[in-house]
This record gives structure tokens, sequence and C-alpha cells, in this order.
């Protein structure tokens, strides 16, 4: 083994001393039997001095017999040894000396490393335990390291049962199951973005709401799918609105008294109320955010679009789901829209299901839960207003014939109008070169493809 670690690493590795402000070199060999974490990382690289603290805190928290068994290895990236100097004095850890860059390049290639800050645990036989550090030590901190000096992973996961929905990208705040299997909690609190698998949710006691997850591609009806949001927000932020109150047409602030949760878990249930016929036929869910470019263009047009369809149909409702960057941005731009808003935590479970693929977004849902459309951006674009009322009735669109159809955010690249009214070819050779049809007519030095009319299919995430 000692030979093989030699090979590894070499001879000597170094380590800074932070009370005489030197390196010192240790043996390889002295390493042996440690399972070892190999840091790949370079003092210029952002990410990695962002990282670097977060990783080193989580080491000086471990005691010393985590030390004993567990070992982190610098495999700098640097491109002089002054930066090499400057980084290591940052790291609590040895490193490989930055004159082997042969060896540091031979690591790199055998463990793919495309990218850094990487972090390769490997067991004291050098079998690979995870290649997900990074990951693992966000999530969990230095009880990744201790899982690593055991010789295990921080997450895990187990085989799906018939039924149950894999989350390719959630993870269990509690157990570090991911993906994570089955039904999926989050708390509602804005302060806490705790997740739970459903094992967990019956062991931990939690001290705000949760709320369960919806499962893609499964259907609810629109009262089902938003039944996660407790209020909403108006765009006034003249308190909150009941999220039935959209249902009833009697809007009203929500009483700051209301308790429906479960003391032990905190889960959300219904209560029990008067049969009420819903007004609301249709929503739409507006994916957007205050920092994205097309968003702000788009934003303006359907606020015109909702006011004067709100005029003669109630039967229509929007609700802002936002991508903002922070509370502040998301308060700013939700004072721009006439309709309500999620709650700025709560957005990543209707993400989740409608499988969002892009800003802006308006994914429209009828009341029995039907998907009226995918793309209503698009929709709005091509359409007007009549799209709104389109959806007031709990209606799908026609979709134009295919000579009248708008390529909104095409120009020709031939004659320059925009958008291409009617068919649009794209040559296979040029990028990003369109042509209307009356320029295709005249022929092209490359070949060109015709491209299809978008339909909701296509925005919908396999």
């Amino acid at each position: 083994m000692a030979a093989t670690l030699k090979n590894l690493l070499g001879e000597e590795l170094v380590q800074y001393n932070q009370s005489d402000d030197k390196q010192f070199q240790i043996e390889t060999n002295k390493l042996d039997g440690k399972n070892l974490a190999f840091y790949f990382s370079a003092h210029w690289c952002p990410p990695c001095r962002q990282f670097t603290p977060i990783l080193a805190n989580a080491y000086k928290n471990i005691n010393n017999e985590i030390k004993s068994k567990l070992d982190i290895i610098f495999i700098s990236w640097d491109e002089n040894s002054q930066g090499f100097d400057e980084y290591l004095k940052e790291m609590p850890w040895k490193a490989l000396p930055f004159s082997d860059r042969d060896r540091a390049k031979e690591l790199g290639d055998k463990f793919e490393i495309q990218s850094i800050p990487r972090l390769i645990v490997l067991s004291s036989s050098f079998e690979i335990i995870t290649t997900n550090g990074i990951e693992e030590i966000s999530i969990g901190s230095e009880e990744a390291l201790i899982k690593w000096s055991e010789g295990k992973s921080l997450c895990w996961s187990r085989e799906a049962k018939e039924n149950e929905y894999v989350w390719e990208n959630g993870i269990c705040s509690s157990c570090y199951m991911k993906p994570l299997i089955g039904s999926r909690y989050k708390c509602i609190n804005k302060q806490c973005q705790i997740n739970l698998c459903k094992s967990c949710l019956t062991k931990i006691k939690h001290e705000h709401p949760l709320v369960e997850y919806l499962i893609p591609n499964q259907k609810y009806t629109l009262e089902q799918i938003i039944s996660s949001i407790p209020d909403l927000l108006p765009s006034n932020n003249a308190g909150n609105i009941l999220m039935k109150a959209i249902f009833e047409n009697d809007i009203k602030p929500a009483s700051t008294n209301r308790s429906r949760c479960i003391p032990f878990c905190g889960l959300r249930i219904p209560r029990k109320k008067k049969a009420v016929t819903p007004i609301v036929k249709s929503m739409g869910f507006y994916f957007s955010a205050h920092w994205c470019p097309p968003c702000q263009e788009f934003t303006p047009m359907l606020a015109e679009f909702y006011k004067e369809t709100r005029e003669k149909y109630q039967s229509f409702d929007i609700v802002f789901l936002s991508f903002d960057q922070d509370e502040d941005s998301f308060n700013t731009y939700r004072s721009q829209m006439p309709w309500p808003a999620v709650p700025f935590n709560l957005t990543d479970i209707f993400a989740e299901y409608f499988k969002l693929q892009g800003l802006p977004s308006l994914i429209v849902v009828s009341s029995d839960g039907q998907i009226l459309s995918r793309k209503g951006c698009e929709d709005v674009e091509q359409h007007g207003i009549k799209a709104l009322q389109t959806w007031s009735r709990a209606e799908k669109l026609t979709p134009p014939p295919p000579d009248q159809y708008k390529w909104t955010h095409f120009a020709c690249d031939g004659c320059g109008i925009k958008p291409i009214v009617g068919e649009k070819y794209s040559c296979l050779t040029c990028q990003n070169y369109d042509l209307c049809s009356a320029c295709a007519k005249k022929g092209h030095e490359h070949e060109l493809k015709l491209q299809l009319q978008p339909n909701d299919d296509d925005h919908q995430s396999k």
C-alpha cells in the first residue's frame, strides 16, 4: 500500500506552519491507513476561493480522532508558486508540492477533473468513496468529514419502489438521501431551507409548518396544486390574501392568528368549509425575475392585457412565482404587477412540478387541472388579449395557421424583417442564420431547413 500511495503522491508532501510562517515537509508514508480527500483547487479561481474557507472551517471543527482517520491533500492548479504559497496559508491540511507539476496533471487525468474546485474522497485501499465532495461539504459540513473517515459517503439513496417518484436533485436535510425517493416535504418559513423525506418527517419535530411537493406528471386539480400556498402576497403589500379567496372571489386580508398544522410534524391540513362554486376557471403561473431582460420586456405587456381582461372576466387569474436573487428584488418586482405573488421561498415547489425550463414562463392550468398551455408567454405574444380571454373560459388556444405564425424573437437575415411571419428557414451550416419564406425562395449557398411551428409538447420536459 505504501508503494501505491507514494506512486500517487510522491515521497513527500508539504504543509504550512502558521506559528513560524513556513512550509515544512511530511513523509507521504505517514498517511498510510488513512482515507484521503484530494482537493483540486487554485488561488486564481473565485469559486475555489469561496469554498476553501468553508472546507477549512469544517476541518478545524472535527476532533483529532477523525483527523487520525482522514486527511485532505491539496492538489494545486495554480499558475505559479507564489499563488500556491499564498493559497496554502489558508489551508490546515497537506499539499502536493507545487514543483511536482507532472504528478498534479496525472492525478487530474486519473480522476477526470474537468473543472475546479473538485474534492475526490478515497478509502485507505484507494476505492472511491465519493466524487461529489464539494456538494457533500456544502450540505453537511463536518458531518461529511465524519462519514468519510468511516469510509462512507454522506449522501446515499435506495431503489425506488413501484410508483415512487425519484427527485434527482432533491436531498433530505436530515438523512442526506440523494436522490430523494418518494414523498418530499419543504418548510414554508422563508428563513428555513429544510427538505425532508417521508421517513424523516415521522421522526423529526420541526418548528415550522411543512408542505408536500407535488409529484411531476401526476394530475391534480388547480385547488390541489395551490393548496401548498398558505397565503398570496398582493402587489400593493397590503397584508396577505387567503388562497381560498381567489376561488371564492372574496379578496380579503388573511388572519394572522390562523393555525392549520398538525403539531407533531407541522403538516398543513385542509379545514372543512362550505361548498363554493369556484369563480376561477383557470390560472396562469408566471415564473419570472427582476434580473431577466426578457422578463422585464414581457411583464408590462402581460400586465396590460391582464388588467383589461379582469375588467370583464373574473374567471382567469395569474400568480407570480419569483426567481429573483433576493427578497428585496422580489418585492420591488412584484410591486409592478397587478396580480398577487406566491411567497418568495415556495417557487421551487411549482418549478419542480411543472418541470420549468426557462424564464419567463407562463403555464396556464384549468380548475380541473388540465394544462391549457405550457407556452403562455408565446401565446400572449401571438394572440394578445385573446389568449387571456380564451383561458378565462378554460379553453385551449387554436394554433395559428403556418402562414400566420409569428416568430416573435427572430429577424430575417436576408431582408431584415422582424418578426418573421409564416415559414422560417434556418441554415444548417451558418450559425443563427434565419430566413423568411420569401428570402428562402431566392436561395442560399448552404442547405436550409424548414423549422416546425412549436407546440406545447416542445415545452414539456421529458
